[in-house]
């Protein structure tokens, strides 16, 4: 006897097609086909593609940071940030989703809680508080959506992103204003070189030290 669907096998259903080819491979009538079901029975239990895919961002949100002990803020709250970059890049649709399906489900609310519990013990208050969670979501999407754009990019010529930015060095010393080129140049090409871990990572260091100055400063 055939087993019933449930929303949890649609949902998982989903992240696997969205995983092997993005947010346009997602059609509930694949869907339907990949779950051996017709596409009205998935109505049951999603209503719309737009509820499906806030499912599936929730889906493959990370766990929240745990605490360190004894409680190091910084710590907690880069390996929060860090356990979200990687599933970015392990699930490179959620950034294009999340400019128009704002993660609100209870696995994202969990993480943003969790954040924001780790600033308010390690003193931070309101306005800083709520300037150093935007901070570090801002940065930590904006960061990856920068790495899958240049692996995407260099993937599309062909060539692995050193080489791929390597060749792009000239072009960016004859485009960018005289006064620029060189360190642009430069730049590129020192990135090409770097790990994606390490250059997210570094610059997640000066954020949090720029958080530890505005903690100390009067609210």
């Amino acid at each position: 006897m055939k087993q019933p669907l449930s929303r949890e096998q649609i949902v998982r259903a989903a992240v696997q097609l969205l995983d092997e080819g993005g947010v346009r491979n997602l059609r509930m009538r694949q869907l339907a086909e990949s779950l051996n079901s017709a596409p009205m029975s998935l109505y049951w239990h999603v209503p719309t593609k737009d509820d499906l895919l806030e499912l599936a961002v929730d889906e493959v949100f990370p766990d929240p940071p745990a605490r360190s002990t004894p409680g190091d803020w910084s710590q907690d709250v880069k390996a929060g940030a860090e356990g979200l970059f990687d599933v970015l890049l392990e699930h490179a649709w959620m950034i294009e989703l999340m400019g128009s399906h704002p993660p609100v489900g209870p696995r994202a609310l969990a993480h943003t809680g969790a954040v924001i519990r780790i600033l308010e013990e390690a003193g931070f208050v309101p306005p800083q508080l709520d300037s150093a969670l935007s901070a570090i979501y801002y940065y930590t999407v904006g960061a990856a959506l920068t790495e899958v754009s240049w692996q995407t990019m260099a993937q599309h010529s062909g060539e692995n992103e050193e080489d791929w930015a390597q060749r792009l060095g000239p072009y960016v010393e004859l485009t960018a204003a005289q006064d620029d080129a060189q360190s642009l140049s430069a730049y590129v090409k020192r990135s090409a070189t770097s790990s994606t871990g390490q250059r997210f990572h570094d610059g997640l260091e000066c954020m949090v030290h720029g958080m530890e100055r505005m903690r100390s400063l009067p609210s």
